[in-house]
């Protein structure tokens, strides 16, 4: 009686895609779906780089923002130079929630002070193998795992 409430237990786990698919791992960025403004439209071969590092509680993400790459600044560059060269950077760190269809991150450690002191922010998201959407307001991106 034991091994068949075991087999069906694994069974069962086996067979549900919240348990059985872990959202831990490096995850990188491949597509973008932008809703409106100068950038609308699907972007795939202009993303910019980015990471998303997950863990069973805590997460890191660094990414550009936008589809062009940053400009590398000069030796001589000026600190406004050199600010602007960060605008379209995120880097923040923290800990994370998932639900059945969302996410959300409370950071504890960030690029821009607002954002450490800010609240916690939600995003949809899906998981399909090493598949990751994220819904957001105006956008939509598939980030793939590459590595568990």
């Amino acid at each position: 009686m034991r091994l068949g409430i075991a087999l069906l237990t694994l069974l069962a786990a086996a067979t549900d895609p919240l348990v059985s698919q872990t959202i831990e791992g490096v995850w990188k960025p491949v597509r973008v779906v932008i809703d409106s403004g100068a950038n609308a439209g699907r972007h795939t071969t202009d993303v910019q780089p980015g990471l998303l590092v997950l863990t069973k509680r805590h997460y890191s993400m660094m990414f550009v923002q936008g589809f062009k790459p940053r400009a590398v600044p000069s030796d001589s560059a000026t600190d406004q130079e050199l600010g602007l060269s960060f605008l379209p950077f995120t880097a923040n760190a923290g800990t994370y929630q998932r639900t059945d269809s969302t996410i959300t991150f409370t950071a504890s450690v960030a690029k821009h002070p607002a954002v450490m002191a800010g609240s916690s922010f939600t995003r949809q998201v899906r998981l399909k193998g090493d598949t990751l959407w994220f819904t957001g307001p105006g956008f939509k991106a598939i980030w793939m795992r590459i590595e568990r």
